[in-house]
This record gives C-alpha cells, sequence and structure tokens, in this order.
C-alpha cells in the first residue's frame, strides 16, 4: 500500500517555519492542489496557530498526555489529505513547549478570534465598579452599559459603551479602542478620563485627565486631546470639537455632586431620573428650557435636590411613588 503523506508533522514544520520558506514544498503545493477545499483549511490553521499565542502559558495543561492522544489519532487513524480535519500543533515559548490537538469539528472559544466578552450594566439609580480582565478600572454612573472583548488577532482591547464611566486604562501596548453608540470612537493606550454618551444626550463629552486619547467618527479627522481637555461630539452636526469647562466638574457625580453652569431645568430633570430611578414630567414643557441654575448641588436624596430647586426658583412639585410631576408656582 502506498504510504500516506504525514500531513499533521508536514504542517507543524511548516507552520514552525513561520510559513516562510525558501525552498519550495511541493508536498504541501500537491495536497492544496489535490482539493479546493484544503486551500481554506491551511488558512484555518494558519489562524488557529497565530491565536494559540497566549495557550503556551497555561500551567494545567497536560502536555505529555496531549502528545500520547495525538500520537494514538496519527497511528490508529489513515489520514486522506481530502478528509484531513485535525491538526497537531506544537506551540514553541522561551520557558516551556506545549503540544496541543486540535479538532475544527469542535473549534472552541478557546481558539476563536475574539476573546470572551464581559458586560456589565447599570440601572437608573444604581452605580458600579468594575475591573477588567486587563487590569483596567470602570466606573460606571447609572444608565450605562459596557461590552469589553480582547482581539486575539488583531492584539486589541475593545470596550462597546453608552451612558457614563470614569475609565482608568491599564498601560499596554495593546491598543484600547471605545466604540459608542454614537458613533464615537476613542482610542488610548493607558490613561484616566471620563466619558458621557447617553443616547438620548445631544452631545457626547470626554474630559481628560490622565494619558492622551483620539477621538473620531465616521473616518473623520481625529481629534487628540491632552490632559485637562475636553472633547464634545455634536449628535446632530457629527462635528468633534474642544469644549471649554472644569473638567473636575465632569467627574462630580462619583461624588454625589450635580454642577450647574447655567443648566436647563430640563437637563437638571434628566440626571435626576437617571440618578434616583424617577419619572419627572413637566406639566408645561416650556419650563424645560425657560428655568436655568448655577452652581453646585450635594444632596442626598431626589426630595432634597427638589426642594433645593424649588427655593432657587419658582417651582413646585408632586411626588406619587417614583412618579414627579413638576409645575410653576
Amino acid at each position: 500500500m502506498e504510504e500516506q503523506f504525514p500531513l499533521g508533522e508536514h504542517l507543524v514544520d511548516h507552520l514552525l517555519n513561520g510559513d516562510q520558506s525558501s525552498v519550495e514544498d511541493h508536498q504541501l503545493d500537491e495536497w492544496q492542489k489535490a482539493n479546493p477545499e484544503n486551500i481554506n483549511d491551511l488558512g484555518k490553521y494558519q489562524k488557529i496557530w497565530k491565536a494559540t499565542a497566549d495557550v503556551s502559558t497555561l500551567k494545567k495543561f497536560d502536555s505529555e498526555k496531549a502528545w500520547s492522544i495525538v500520537n494514538a489519532v496519527l497511528e490508529n487513524r489513515k489520514i486522506r489529505s481530502r478528509q484531513f480535519k485535525n491538526i497537531a500543533l506544537v506551540v514553541s515559548g522561551m520557558a516551556a513547549t506545549v503540544l496541543i490537538f486540535l479538532s475544527l469539528t469542535f473549534y472552541t472559544e478557546l481558539f476563536s478570534t475574539s476573546g470572551a466578552t464581559i458586560e456589565m450594566t447599570t440601572t437608573y439609580g444604581s452605580r458600579s465598579e468594575v475591573v477588567l480582565p486587563d487590569g483596567s478600572v470602570v466606573k460606571l454612573n447609572a444608565g450605562s452599559n459596557l461590552e469589553y472583548h480582547f482581539d486575539k488577532v488583531s492584539q486589541t482591547r475593545k470596550v462597546d459603551f453608552s451612558g457614563e464611566a470614569f475609565f482608568e486604562v491599564a498601560k499596554s501596548k495593546k491598543p484600547f479602542v471605545i466604540e459608542t453608540v454614537d458613533g464615537l470612537k476613542v482610542k488610548v493606550l493607558g490613561t484616566k478620563f471620563n466619558l458621557s454618551t447617553y443616547p438620548e444626550d445631544r452631545t457626547a463629552q470626554t474630559s481628560l485627565f490622565e494619558g492622551k486619547v483620539e477621538l473620531s467618527k465616521n473616518g473623520s479627522t481625529p481629534l487628540i486631546l491632552n490632559p485637562g481637555e475636553m472633547g464634545t461630539l455634536d449628535k446632530k452636526s457629527n462635528e468633534i470639537k474642544y469644549a471649554e469647562g472644569e473638567i473636575s466638574e465632569t467627574t462630580s457625580w462619583m461624588q454625589n455632586k450635580l454642577y450647574m453652569e447655567n443648566m436647563s431645568l430640563q437637563d437638571v430633570c434628566t440626571k435626576m431620573e437617571r440618578w434616583y430611578d424617577v419619572q419627572i414630567t413637566l406639566s408645561d414643557k416650556s419650563l424645560g428650557e425657560k428655568i436655568h441654575y448655577t452652581g453646585v448641588l450635594k444632596e442626598q436624596t431626589v426630595l432634597d435636590v427638589l426642594n433645593a430647586l424649588c427655593q432657587l426658583s419658582s417651582i413646585q412639585y408632586e411626588l406619587k411613588g417614583k412618579e414627579i410631576m413638576i409645575s410653576g408656582k
């Protein structure tokens, strides 16, 4: 019987050489020509090979046991080029050599191009703090949603985000990219900044405390922020520009403070709804833009805030459970 081409071992040698060789690989070329599917399979094997870099550090992996399994399979199964679906990969490192037996039939998330996804949501009336797998710390304001995953192929830390949060991004050569529901993209390497991007707000704002960030949208000219600077996205015009103001005031929500710089009653009500999980209705919608406030509020309950607003302007309120009606006096 004609001896079968030892494809598994041959591919291992090919991949260990970095897919680059000055010597023509006639056997591998013939295998690819034998069946069009083999070309696609080779591409899959190459992607899997690249994705296993992190796996080589797993101490719990039993390489001897894996090697015995691979040997048993190779010795007892006749591998034909058009039916080949399994491959043995040898991952070499400075401290250890790990042998991995992969079956494309059971292609698991461990070897996928994207790592596991982590999600965190805070409802209205609540706040939380989360530590991401890369060591980054995110403090989430009320009504926020964060979805994090690490792309192993592009080596990028990616976050889909809406709401408001203070990010302390762990320093790394791997880029950290945030994409918002408004289409705003924030690229950082290691930094501290506040990001407010609620879907219902007219603008999205980024305030930089440390490091450097790049703001962009739809391939527009990026805006670079340095410490102490703020950038704003106007959702109507899709324009990103520098903004003025005290960046310390943008994180006042973490101290339960509300800084009001000519802030409309409507905007104050919107923040109150998020912070206290209430529903506020204005008896006359024009009140929302007619009345403005300047100052700082630091109150413990929604009633404290409402009573303070009543002292600062000619309004009154009625409270029924979580529903609040505000009217003029």
